[in-house]
């Protein structure tokens, strides 16, 4: 057997390469991990995929290339962090094949994960603060029938999330065409643009919230997991205190002095949402505090700081990965229920919610072609995050994947 080859085989005969083994051993994990992917792919490339300016196109002699120059703040920090994922992935997967020690591996891995967050971290902060929108107000529709483009190409739906018909053709809550498949709402707009505009939305409100959940929880929690006492005591006592706030009430209060701001949804949520994580760690700080590679880390005189999160941590984040993901479908569920009543996203944006909500009240007018979609898509994405969480929680355990 050759040495790279010899290494693959001893990592997968590690603990998580066994977690992994497991995990896709069954079928239905692999179908969530596909539409959990489908979604982040149709997040990312949306603009290129439902958009009512062509790619390129001739206007007046000029090539011209619309669809690119007219990509705001938003796309561009999406398309980045998409582009260091893409990166990221092909690093980890080339570390892996290296003929190394494992733990080197997993420190280059640890090491390139830190870099890619802070590129990511430092890309976005420039692109907001240089960059500004520029609002093309040429509508592509009418210069187009009218003749005034040359050679245009245009994008596989050819409406976006805010483009509506005009107004004196009353194209309105129209049934699903050739034109538009899935319909068009009270405004005009194109049914199916909108649904795949909201997985944007929806995925950037469910993971940066749970990220901001999960960064506080992680801090908050190994903390009062390794000094317990009086510090546990009164910390846990301020766990209490945040669960008691009511987040629905806290965002209409917000919204009524503020106005409705994505960006503020998304921090609310999190700074509501990190008690959970906190009592996960905590847990696990409390059963491996007192280990002994923690005792002679103690006993050598290492740093706290290098203690809690070089030590510990990493053997205490193994209930947490499996409640980020539970957390992850919890978050779109609370977006998907705050937009449905008027409280979330700020029109024209689209979102799975607001889209139910256009479809009216069933017991009065309602248009069942508009609901059908975006109901569809909130069951597929929440069931997709609880199988795959599901998924890890089972193979983590060992008395239910029955590895040894």
């Amino acid at each position: 057997m050759s040495e790279p080859q010899l290494a693959l085989d001893t990592e997968r005969r590690t603990y998580w390469g066994m977690v992994w083994r497991v995990y896709g051993s069954r079928r239905l994990n692999w179908r969530a991990t596909s539409w959990a992917i489908l979604l982040i792919f149709i997040a990312v490339f949306v603009r290129s995929i439902a958009s009512s300016h062509p790619y390129t196109v001739i206007i007046d002699g000029q090539r011209e290339w619309p669809l690119f120059s007219n990509l705001t703040r938003v796309d561009w920090i999406v398309l980045s962090w998409g582009f260091i994922a893409a990166t990221y992935v092909y690093f980890f997967r080339r570390i892996g094949k290296r003929n190394v020690e494992l733990e080197e591996k997993r420190a280059s891995r640890t090491i390139a994960l830190l870099v890619a967050m802070l590129v990511g971290a430092i890309l976005s902060t420039t692109i907001y603060l240089t960059r500004t929108d520029y609002l093309d107000s040429r509508d592509y529709h009418a210069m187009h029938n009218a003749g005034q483009l040359q050679t245009p190409i245009f994008p596989p739906l050819r409406w976006g999330y805010r483009d509506q018909e005009p107004l004196e053709l009353d194209r309105t809550f129209e049934f699903p065409s050739t034109r538009h498949w899935l319909g068009t709402d009270g405004n005009g707009r194109d049914a199916l643009s909108r649904l795949l505009w909201s997985v944007r939305i929806v995925l950037a409100i469910g993971l940066i919230s749970q990220v901001i959940a999960l960064f506080i929880g992680i801090i908050y929690g190994s903390l009062m997991g390794y000094f317990v006492g009086k510090v546990d005591m009164i910390g846990m006592r301020f766990v209490e205190i945040v669960e008691s706030i009511p987040t629905l009430f806290l965002l209409i209060t917000f919204i009524a002095l503020y106005g409705r701001n994505i960006y503020m949804l998304m921090v609310i949520l999190g700074l509501t949402g990190w008690t959970g994580t906190t009592r996960f760690v905590r847990a696990e700080f409390l059963k491996i505090r007192n280990l002994d590679y923690v005792t002679a880390a103690k006993a050598t005189g290492m740093p706290l700081s290098r203690i809690l999160f070089r030590h510990m941590l990493p053997n205490g984040l193994t209930p947490v990965i499996v409640a980020f993901t539970f957390g992850v479908a919890g978050m779109v569920s609370s977006e998907s229920v705050l937009s449905f009543l008027g409280i979330g996203v700020e029109p024209p944006t689209a979102s799975w919610g607001s889209m139910l909500n256009e479809a009216g009240n069933p017991a009065e007018t309602f248009r069942w072609w508009l609901a059908i979609a975006p109901g569809l898509m909130i069951f597929l994405t929440v069931f997709a995050y609880n199988i795959i969480g599901e998924g890890l929680r089972d193979a983590i355990d060992p008395q239910l994947n029955k590895t040894q």
